[in-house]
Order: C-alpha cells, then sequence, then structure tokens
C-alpha cells in the first residue's frame, strides 16, 4: 500500500512539473503562468485522499530544477538559482493554501453516503481565484518587492487566477454531470431488471394459482380413497395410510398458499404502481434478449414493429407473455443466427401481437399440445433432466384467463408465428 501510494505521488508530481512548461511570460520576463496548478486542483478536488503536502513539495522542487535544466540545455550556461526561486514559491503558496482549503473547510461539508461531491463547485470557483491570486501575489513580492503592488500586476494576476479557476471550475462541472450521467444509466439498467424480475414473479404466481386447484384436487382424492378403503375389507392400516396422505397434502396446501399470498402481498405493492407505455415495454424485451443471447453465445437480429403505442398497467403480464415466446424462439433456434421478429397494432379495439422467429418450427402432432403444463420437447440428454414445461402454458394462462385474449399458433419450418389478440379495454390505461 505504501508503495503504491509512492508511485502516485511520484506520478502526480511528474505531471505537475511536464504541465509547468506549458506557460507564457507575462508582467516580467521570468513570471510564467502554467496550467500546472489546474491540474493540481482538479487532481486535489476529485482524487479524495492524494498527499497534496509530498505532491506540493516535490513539484515545487521539480518545476524549479527542471527549468534550470532547460535552460542549461538551450543557453549551455547555469543559470542562477535565485532566478527560478519565486516559482517554487508560488508551488508552495498554492500548495499548502490548498490543502487548508480541502482539509479544513471542504471535508466538512462531506456526504457520508457518498451521493454528492465534496465540494460546492460555485465556492470553489471563489477560493481558488483567492488561491490562485495570492500564491502570485508571494511570487511577485519575492520577485519585484514592493512594485509587485502596481495596479496593473494586481489586475493581471486577479484576472489570470479567475480565468484559471473558471477552467477547474468547468473541469468539475462536467466531472460531475458525467457522474449524475452514469448514476442515472445505472438506476435505468436496475430498474429494467426490477421490472423483469417482477414479471416473472407475477407468472410464477399464475402458475401456483393454477396448482392450488391441482393440490386441491389431489387431498380430495387422497380424501375418497380413505372413505373407500375403510367401506372395503381391507387391512385398517391402509386406510390410515389414506388419511395421513389427505391430512399431508392438507398441511402442504396451507403452508403452499401462505407463501403464495406472501408473494402476492409484495407484488400488489408494486403492481399497483405506474405503468409502462407498450414501446417501454419492448425496449426492455430487446435489451434482456440481446443480453440473453449473448449469454447463449448467439446471435440475435431482433426486429420491433410498433404501430400503436398505448399506456398499459398490465406490463408485467405482457412481458411475462411477450418473453416467453423469445425465449422459446432463441433457444428453439439451430442457427448461430436466431431472426425473431415482433409486430404490434391495433383495429376495432384489439390489440394483435405477433412474435414470428425462423426455427425449425413445431411438429404437427405437437401443436395440440404445447400449451399444456408439463409439456416440453426440452431435454438434457447428458443429465436427463426435462424442462418443467410451463413458458407456453403460462402464456395461454395469462393471455385467456387473466386477459381475455386469443392465442393461435402457425408453424411450419423456418417460420413460426404465434398471433395474441388482446381487447384493448382489458390492456389500456387513459392517462388523464
Amino acid at each position: 500500500m505504501m508503495k503504491m501510494q509512492v508511485k502516485k505521488i511520484c506520478f502526480y508530481s511528474a505531471v505537475v512539473i511536464i504541465l509547468s512548461q506549458l506557460s507564457i511570460n507575462l508582467f516580467t520576463q521570468n513570471f510564467k503562468l502554467s496550467v500546472a496548478v489546474i491540474f493540481l486542483s482538479a487532481l486535489t478536488l476529485l482524487t479524495p485522499g492524494v498527499s497534496l503536502i509530498p505532491v506540493t513539495l516535490i513539484s515545487a522542487v521539480g518545476v524549479c530544477s527542471f527549468r534550470m535544466f532547460i535552460a542549461w540545455v538551450v543557453t549551455e550556461q547555469v543559470a542562477p538559482i535565485s532566478k527560478y526561486f519565486p516559482e517554487m514559491a508560488f508551488y508552495l503558496w498554492y500548495g499548502f493554501l490548498l490543502y487548508i482549503y480541502v482539509k479544513k473547510i471542504t471535508l466538512k461539508s462531506s456526504h457520508s453516503d457518498g451521493s454528492k461531491p465534496l465540494y460546492n463547485r460555485n465556492l470553489v470557483l471563489i477560493v481558488l481565484t483567492g488561491i490562485d491570486y495570492l500564491a502570485n501575489l508571494m511570487e511577485l513580492l519575492v520577485r519585484l518587492n514592493t512594485s509587485a503592488f502596481h495596479i496593473r500586476l494586481q489586475a493581471g494576476i486577479l484576472l489570470t487566477a479567475f480565468l484559471r479557476s473558471c477552467v477547474v471550475w468547468l473541469i468539475l462541472t462536467l466531472f460531475e454531470k458525467y457522474r449524475l450521467f452514469l448514476l442515472q444509466k445505472e438506476h435505468e439498467d436496475r430498474y429494467q431488471r426490477l421490472v423483469l424480475l417482477i414479471s416473472k414473479l407475477n407468472g410464477e404466481i399464475v402458475w401456483m394459482q393454477k396448482n392450488t386447484k391441482l393440490i386441491e384436487e389431489t387431498m380430495n382424492q387422497s380424501y375418497k380413497l380413505y372413505q373407500d378403503l375403510s367401506d372395503c375389507d381391507v387391512p385398517p392400516h391402509l386406510a390410515a395410510s389414506a388419511l395421513a396422505t389427505a391430512r399431508d397434502i392438507h398441511e402442504i396446501k396451507k403452508e403452499y398458499l401462505l407463501i403464495m399470498r406472501g408473494i402476492s402481498e409484495a407484488l400488489n405493492q408494486e403492481l399497483e404502481q405506474d405503468g409502462m407505455y407498450l414501446e417501454e415495454i419492448l425496449s426492455l424485451l430487446k435489451s434482456s434478449m440481446m443480453t440473453l443471447a449473448e449469454s447463449m453465445e448467439k446471435e440475435l437480429n431482433f426486429k420491433i414493429t410498433c404501430k400503436t403505442n398505448f399506456y398499459t398497467s398490465k406490463q408485467y403480464e405482457l412481458l411475462s407473455i411477450l418473453r416467453n415466446l423469445l425465449i422459446n424462439a432463441l433457444e428453439a433456434s439451430e442457427k448461430k443466427m436466431a431472426n425473431i421478429v415482433i409486430t404490434v397494432s391495433a383495429k376495432d379495439q384489439i390489440a394483435s401481437f405477433k412474435v414470428m422467429d425462423d426455427g425449425p418450427g413445431i411438429p404437427d402432432e405437437y401443436k395440440n399440445e404445447i400449451f399444456h403444463t408439463g409439456f416440453s420437447t426440452k431435454i438434457n440428454f447428458e443429465t436427463g433432466e426435462v424442462s418443467r414445461g410451463l413458458g407456453l402454458g403460462l402464456v395461454k394462462d395469462i393471455v385467456e384467463d387473466r386477459l381475455g385474449g386469443t392465442i393461435a399458433l402457425a408453424s411450419v419450418p423456418g417460420n413460426t408465428t404465434f398471433t395474441i389478440n388482446i381487447p384493448m379495454n382489458q390492456i389500456e390505461v387513459k392517462k388523464s
């Protein structure tokens, strides 16, 4: 850690020394105005923890030494150190005054959560102007004694201090705008992930509600089996076993309903929030599918044609429907490049969604089975694992039971199209 800190100090000092050579002569022959202090100020304010004192000391000595070296190379004469010592005084004063400002004033107003920068840019402009002016004044006093207070010199170093400080202010402003841009982008990415997560959970709730009926039927069948066995001439323990099974299923049902109610209550709080425009939903889908395709090491040519853009509070249902269809299309593609097209239109108060892909198609013998929960042709022959087959069954339940729509399939090799029609009054929300 100490070695790394030393490397940073040496690097920052070297940059200051090099930038000090980008200067102009003003007022007197040896009085130079450089851009090095702009870097030093911006670095200190944008990089908390900079060892300003060591950087200042090394830079002050380095600038003086480097100028003497350049003069020796150019003139082949060794210039007296007194000629360059006043510039050393400038860097020492500037660095120490900046250090006092950063440590004693700026850090007192810092925010512990890191949500805001440690400095106030407008205050920085004023303070840096003052620091720059005082440092230049000290250099002039060393060079010119009381002649430094000439009105023209004072106006010149004040204007110079203000202009250099304006450049630092501009740099800080640009960095702040960029930081806010990154934060906004991060928040948008988080929001998209949250919306997708909620849509998945919403789909799982639909499946769990459907399975509740199956649990209820299984419990009733177990109890009926107990009654039948009780009326038959069979060992009592068989009837007792059937009754115990019915009782266990009843307990499972209660726990299942508690879990489902907890998830539903959490989701309902979010589902009551504002909806989304259809184009936002499709944009989110495209982004997530591109990411999924990349993770599957596939290329995806995804085209969207949206001829209507209504506002809906059923964004999670639509996301579940379309995302399941898109994932199926992407997984079914046997080529490196998958082509998927979504077309959305509205006519006679019916919203029509068409999802088309160029996959291998769905065989005729499967077309009547694919919407049944549990049906799947996705088998991992290495592990024997079979997909639970909820995608299209879930789509059908949401489309027909929740949204009062219809879903149709047309498939031949190279062209599979799912057409979903939903009444507009089921999904559109009129914004006031």
